[in-house]
């Protein structure tokens, strides 16, 4: 039987590991807890390649040299760094939304390329960023630069205040240095001018030695409070619309996100 002309042929990616530290060549072990999902999860064996990344940038090729039950051993054979990274930065300052939605809004956000997450404190936050909080992040975004072969971890950050963002802001204003980085909050009331007219401007002199970075606030369910949106306002931030809809708190963050991958996007 002749094969079909049309049959596709898929190349499989290597599985990934995310290590800390890594030879550019010579042997090393995976982490326990990737150990046993080599084995027991993906049935890997000795000789099967595998990919490592250590989440600043760097990657590396290597190969199964030695397995027992609780470790794998790796030869890295080839090391270089790898930047999948967008020319400018995007940090996001979000209000977390409750429960399994906030594996989703990292997942997203880290897919798109977004810089830096920081959880806010809001008048009307619902789900707290606590310290066990911020770790969880942290572990998905591990789990989500292996899935998508981002090789640079988006940066999880101590949680912030409306407060501390003004403090922030006032500052920047008065340095001398100049001061590349639109400072915008989402709100659906009020005088507001839509999100893509106002990125699109923070992205025009992006073939510069300083491509300009984004601050982006995104408010909890409730939205900001009237209070919080004046203090935005005096220190200084910018208020943009996202659309006559209101969003959920994931929704917005990873609207803002593409639209700045869009923007951005060197293909």
């Amino acid at each position: 039987m002749l094969a079909s002309p049309y049959r596709v042929m898929v190349q499989m990616s290597p599985p990934r590991f995310f290590l800390d530290v890594f030879p550019a060549q010579g042997c090393v072990s995976l982490s326990k807890e990737d150990a046993r999902h080599a084995q027991s999860v993906l049935r890997l064996k000795v000789g099967d390649s595998l990919q490592l990344f250590d989440g600043r940038g760097r990657q590396a090729e290597a190969s199964i040299v030695r397995m027992s039950k609780s470790s794998v051993e790796v030869d890295v054979v080839a090391s270089d760094s790898v930047s999948r990274e967008l020319p400018s930065k995007l940090e996001l300052i979000v209000a977390l939304p409750k429960g399994d939605r906030q594996k989703v809004l990292i997942d997203m956000l880290v897919q798109l390329g977004v810089d830096q997450l920081t959880p806010l404190h809001c008048e009307r936050s619902v789900a707290q960023p606590t310290d066990n909080a911020v770790e969880r992040l942290q572990r998905s975004v591990i789990e989500t630069c292996k899935q998508c072969g981002r090789n640079q971890l988006m940066q999880v950050n101590e949680p912030t205040s409306i407060g501390q963002l003004g403090e922030q802001q006032q500052n920047n204003s008065v340095d001398s240095a100049p001061i590349r980085t639109l400072s915008l909050f989402a709100h659906p009331y009020g005088n507001h001018r839509p999100v893509l007219e106002l990125l699109k401007s923070a992205c025009r002199d992006q073939a510069s030695a300083q491509p300009p970075t984004a601050r982006v606030i995104i408010g909890p369910e409730g939205g900001l409070s009237d209070v919080e949106c004046e203090q935005l306002l005096t220190a200084g931030w910018t208020q943009a619309s996202l659309g006559s809809s209101i969003l959920r708190i994931e929704t917005a963050a990873i609207m803002v996100a593409a639209t700045w991958a869009a923007l951005n996007s060197d293909t």
